[in-house]
């Protein structure tokens, strides 16, 4: 990966940098509807912060593939604010009492694991193997998401805290499915690719090692500078 200055200011990263910025600000009002004997205010100020948060993170995306302004640095950040963002909002929802702790655990040991893995995956096959999303984790996080989504609205045993229920349970499913097949699929891919051979032919970094050809070239190519430079002397 290479991070260059002029990709910093991209309306897409820009709006990355948007989404950081609105997890603070999302835990401060989550924390003001706690302290506030749950006041609905707060509440519906947080959903409003999430929910913009989440549309600057469709935008971004969007906006990045039409417009051919995907980078380095887009790659890297993008992934920790929805990730960070999801997590947060997961917790904040927990403690308010609106989502049972078990599904927050379930997001939060699913999105470790997968970020562990995948700088195992990377390093392992030199850069060779990387982390691509599928339909069943796609689905899983669409679920997710419309989950978060009712239980800002949820009040216990009500209908919409079941139909809630039920969305999370779902989404948990699919996230632990999502996370079995990223492993299978990427252990058979490190696996093929260390017995092809093809490991022993590239450095840390993914890039070509040097052939014998390639080091003879270059060895005649400095005893000719050498011979160049003896002759100029004399």
């Amino acid at each position: 990966m290479e991070f260059k200055k002029e990709d910093l200011f991209t309306i897409p990263n820009i709006l990355t940098y948007i989404r950081l910025i609105c997890i603070p600000i999302f835990i401060w009002l989550m924390v003001e509807y706690y302290l506030h004997d749950f006041t609905d205010v707060y509440m519906w100020a947080s959903f409003g912060v999430f929910l913009f948060a989440e549309v600057t993170d469709i935008c971004d995306g969007y906006i990045a593939r039409h417009f051919n302004q995907i980078s380095d640095i887009g790659k890297v950040l993008d992934p920790i604010a929805d990730k960070v963002l999801q997590c947060v909002s997961m917790l904040m929802l927990c403690i308010c009492g609106n989502i049972h702790w078990a599904f927050a655990i379930i997001i939060i040991v699913k999105e470790v694991y997968m970020g562990v893995t995948s700088k195992y995956w990377m390093r392992a096959s030199k850069r060779q193997v990387e982390q691509k999303s599928n339909k069943v984790g796609k689905a899983g996080a669409f679920i997710y998401f419309a989950g978060i989504l009712l239980s800002f609205f949820t009040k216990k045993h009500s209908i919409i805290y079941w139909v809630d229920f039920a969305l999370l349970i779902i989404g948990s499913v699919l996230a632990i499915i999502a996370a079995t097949i990223y492993t299978i699929i990427y252990q058979r891919k490190l696996k093929e690719l260390r017995e092809s051979g093809v490991l022993d032919t590239l450095d840390r970094y993914g890039n070509p090692l040097p052939t014998v050809e390639d080091r003879e070239d270059g060895s005649a190519k400095q005893d000719t500078q050498e011979n160049t430079h003896s002759e100029d002397a004399e």
